[in-house]
């Protein structure tokens, strides 16, 4: 018996003793320093994106004390997709709500709850960070769309990228009819009126088409989002009086057959929503709808009391684990991938947080005279549409929620009321409580 213990103790001990020795060669844990005496900062992220890998190569040839690591969960093509944004959400909440998990975290899975997060205080307030920082100069940046990506006063998702939410319209067909309105600040309320000119004038029959009411409301509702939710005081707030107009104003647009469900061909409506991910797109969109020379970018109309100012989505957007024992290091990665060297590279899609790389992309364009359509086509670009992107640039304050949970709540309650079963007030009562609900989980 005592044989069988010592050759048992034996076997334990030479089993530890082979793990140690092998220690070099397993995978680093997040904020973890190796025996080559680097520091290990380990970027959390869905899938692989190209732009994070040469960063991360040309970041750690700068910095040889440092090893950058991708965490990455989707296996790419063929693989299980829903199953991989599962994966990443539920592990992310594990690990972040529980003090552990990667130093930086990829925020742009639409069900990660990142509202929670900030909640918790297991991100960094990157706005303190800025501030800190000798090194960090806000005038590079687009800081319109930073102070807009804000929670709770304080910035804690940083988008390296972001695209424009537009409205792009048949300019042939409206100058034909002769209708006149400024864009610059007109309301739906406005629009309603414009559109039924519009139709009247012999042109295509709706300025809006294949478009449902509940599409149409949670639309309107995201651009006017902080103005009827407040999440900065806790518990949060919801406004049902500005949310009842909204919904009011939906049912107008469609009982006035401004705006419709029906199915209507591209190109015959005068106006459409359009997401302009790249400079090179506010030319390209129109176009693909349009026939060649009618399309052109409009603004936006706005709810009645709202300033102008346009939606935008943020897009690789990125968190600092506030439990990460290498902020430092994980801070200055960030800082280089907000840097003009690496959000030049060719691979990205949309604007950049950059100013100058923005200012070079339209000048590059201008200088161009003209770029060549999907169709073959070629468009021209003149200084007047350059001012036009960028005075959207400018008025880009809203970030575009894309949170699933309160598309559906909206879907779902908002039904009774178009369908004259329960009034606008009784309706957004519900929708109040069960948004509040949520969010104040």
């Amino acid at each position: 018996m005592k044989k069988r213990c010592v050759f048992s103790l034996i076997v334990a001990l030479t089993m530890t003793l082979a793990a140690c020795s092998g220690g070099a060669s397993l995978e680093k844990k997040e904020g973890q320093q190796g025996q080559d005496g680097k520091k290990t900062v380990v970027l959390s992220v869905l899938g692989a994106d190209p732009v994070y890998s040469l960063a991360e190569k040309q970041y750690e040839e700068k910095h040889p004390n440092v090893d950058i690591q991708i965490k990455e969960y989707s296996k790419g093509e063929g693989s299980n997709q829903e199953g991989d944004i599962e994966k990443y959400v539920n592990t992310t909440n594990t690990e972040l709500l529980s003090g552990k998990g990667a130093d930086l975290i990829s925020l742009n899975v639409k069900d990660l709850p990142v509202r929670k997060y900030v909640d918790k205080k297991v991100l960094v307030n990157l706005s303190s960070l800025m501030k800190e920082d000798a090194t960090f100069d806000s005038s590079q940046y687009e800081m319109n769309i930073l102070d807009g990506a804000k929670m709770n006063g304080g910035l804690y998702t940083l988008p390296l990228r972001f695209s424009l939410n537009g409205f792009m319209g048949d300019a042939k067909a409206i100058e034909e009819s002769g209708v006149k309105f400024d864009d610059s600040k007109w309301t739906w309320s406005e629009f309603i009126t414009v559109g039924k000119s519009l139709a009247a004038s012999g042109g295509h029959t709706y300025s809006i088409g294949n478009t449902s009411r509940e599409q149409m409301l949670y639309d309107l509702f995201t651009d006017n989002y902080k103005r009827i939710v407040n999440e900065e005081k806790r518990p949060v707030s919801f406004d049902t009086n500005e949310f009842a107009l909204l919904m009011e104003q939906v049912k107008t647009l469609f009982e006035e057959k401004v705006v419709t469900d029906a199915e209507v061909d591209a190109g015959d409506y005068f106006f459409s929503s359009v997401w302009i991910n790249y400079p090179a797109d506010y030319f390209e969109m129109p176009s693909l709808i349009f026939e060649k020379g009618k399309g052109k970018i409009y603004n936006k109309p706005v709810a009645t009391g709202q300033q102008a100012g346009d939606s935008f989505t943020m897009q690789m957007t990125l968190g600092l684990n506030a439990n990460s024992a290498v902020q430092a290091e994980a801070w200055d990665f960030m800082k280089f991938l907000m840097s003009e060297e690496i959000q030049t590279m060719p691979d990205h899609q949309s604007f950049s947080i950059h100013k100058t790389v923005n200012e070079k992309t339209l000048q590059d364009l201008q200088n161009k005279g003209s770029i060549e359509s999907l169709t073959g086509s070629t468009i021209p670009v003149q200084k007047a549409d350059i001012d036009m992107i960028k005075q959207m640039m400018v008025n880009a304050t809203t970030p575009e929620k894309n949170d699933s949970k309160i598309r559906t709540i909206i879907t779902e309650e908002v039904k009774a009321y178009y369908s004259g079963q329960k009034s606008a007030q009784a309706v957004a009562e519900l929708v109040a409580n069960r948004v509040t609900t949520y969010l104040n989980e």
